[in-house]
C-alpha cells in the first residue's frame, strides 16, 4: 500500500509538474508576442517571467503554493489577453489592406475589390483591385489549388469558382499581414493577427506562389461536384467574407485558419477528417473521400497536377485556359462526384 501511494504521489506530482510547465510556456510566448511584440525588451521579459517561475518552484513550498499563485496569475494575465481585440485599422501589408464585400441581387453576385496583383517578386508588387460581376447560373465548376512550401505535413489550400465565359474567381482564407509582418506558427497562436477572405484573380493567387515564393510546390485539381453543390459553397464564402467586413477576426494556427475555417463554413454538410487540422495531406483527402479523379492512383494523380512551370511560362491572357489544356492531371469532364 505504502509503495503505491508513493507512485500515485508521484504520478500527481508529475502531472501537475507539466501542467505547470506548459501555464508557464505559454505566458512566455503571450508576453514576448503580445506585450513585448517582438521588440528589443521581449526576450528579456520572456527571460525574467522564466527565471521567477523557475525560482518560486525551487524555493516555495509545499509545491501546491507556486503551483496556486501560477493559476492565480494566468486567471487575471488571461482575462487582459482576452481584452486585445482584432481591428480593421491596422498598417497593412498592401496586399491584404483592401477587404472584399458581396451584394447579391437575385441571380447576380457582384464582387468588390478582387485583388489583381502584379508581381515583379514577392517583396515588389504593385496591388489593383477591380469590381466583377457574376451570375449563379453560370457556375460550371469548382477546383482546388494546393500548395506546400517545404513541408509534406502543411498545406494552405485555395478554391477557384469557374463560370464559365465569365472567368474565374478565386477565394483564399489567409493571414491579413501587417508591413513587415511574416507567417509563424508560433505568432499565430497568440493575438497577433486577423484572417482576410482573399478574392482575386486565379493568375494572381497561382503566379504569387509559383513564381514568386521561394520552394512554393503547386497542384491544381478539378473537384468533384454538382452546380449546386458548388453554388452552395460559394454562397458560404460570400456570406463569411461579408461577415468579416462587419466583424474582424482572429487568426490561429490551429482553430481559425485556412483550412479549419473552410469546415467551419461546411458544418453539417462534410464529415470530420483529421487531416482537416493537420492538412498537409488535404489533397489524399479530396482523394479518399471521391472528391478527385479515381482513373488513377493519388500520387501518380499529384505528379501530374503540378502546375508551376506550365503556370510560370503560360501568357497573361487565356491563362486559365493554358494552365488547364497543358496540365496532365486535370481533366476537364470530370463534374460528378467519383465513386
Amino acid at each position: 500500500m505504502h509503495v503505491l501511494e508513493s507512485l500515485s504521489y508521484g504520478l500527481m506530482t508529475c502531472m501537475a509538474g507539466l501542467i505547470a510547465a506548459a501555464m508557464a510556456l505559454w505566458i512566455a510566448g503571450a508576453l514576448y508576442f503580445d506585450v513585448g511584440r517582438g521588440r528589443w525588451f521581449a526576450w528579456p521579459l520572456v527571460c525574467l517571467w522564466v527565471g521567477l517561475v523557475a525560482c518560486g518552484f525551487a524555493v516555495w513550498t509545499p509545491l501546491w503554493k507556486p503551483w496556486l499563485a501560477l493559476v492565480l496569475f494566468l486567471a487575471v494575465f488571461l482575462r487582459w489577453w482576452f481584452s486585445q481585440q482584432p481591428r480593421h485599422d491596422r498598417n497593412w501589408n498592401p496586399n491584404f489592406a483592401v477587404l472584399p464585400r458581396f451584394e447579391m441581387n437575385g441571380d447576380v453576385v457582384t464582387a468588390y475589390n478582387v485583388r489583381h496583383t502584379e508581381y515583379q517578386s514577392a517583396e515588389d508588387f504593385t496591388p489593383h483591385y477591380e469590381t466583377r460581376q457574376y451570375r449563379l447560373a453560370n457556375l460550371v465548376g469548382l477546383d482546388a489549388v494546393v500548395i506546400y512550401w517545404g513541408s509534406p505535413w502543411l498545406c494552405h489550400p485555395l478554391l477557384i469558382f469557374d463560370f464559365g465565359t465569365a472567368g474565374r474567381l478565386c477565394i483564399s482564407i489567409e493571414v491579413r499581414y501587417r508591413v513587415g509582418q511574416r507567417y509563424g506558427f508560433l505568432r499565430s497562436l497568440y493575438r497577433q493577427q486577423e484572417i482576410i477572405y482573399v478574392v482575386s484573380d486565379e493568375r494572381d493567387a497561382i503566379l504569387k506562389r509559383s513564381k514568386h515564393s521561394k520552394n512554393h510546390d503547386v497542384y491544381l485539381y478539378r473537384l468533384a461536384a454538382e452546380p449546386q453543390e458548388i453554388a452552395k459553397v460559394f454562397l458560404e464564402y460570400i456570406v463569411s467574407a461579408n461577415q468579416l467586413v462587419e466583424q474582424p477576426y482572429w487568426y490561429h494556427g490551429l482553430t481559425t485558419n485556412c483550412t479549419t475555417s473552410i469546415y467551419r463554413q461546411r458544418a453539417g454538410e462534410i464529415e470530420w477528417d483529421w487531416r482537416w487540422l493537420f492538412n498537409g495531406q488535404l489533397d489524399k483527402m479530396l482523394y479518399d473521400h471521391g472528391r478527385l479523379d479515381h482513373r488513377m492512383p493519388f500520387a501518380e494523380l499529384k505528379q501530374l497536377s503540378r502546375v508551376n512551370q506550365i503556370a510560370n511560362r503560360a501568357p497573361r491572357e487565356g491563362f486559365g485556359e493554358t494552365v488547364r489544356r497543358e496540365l496532365p492531371g486535370y481533366l476537364l469532364k470530370l463534374k460528378t462526384r467519383c465513386p
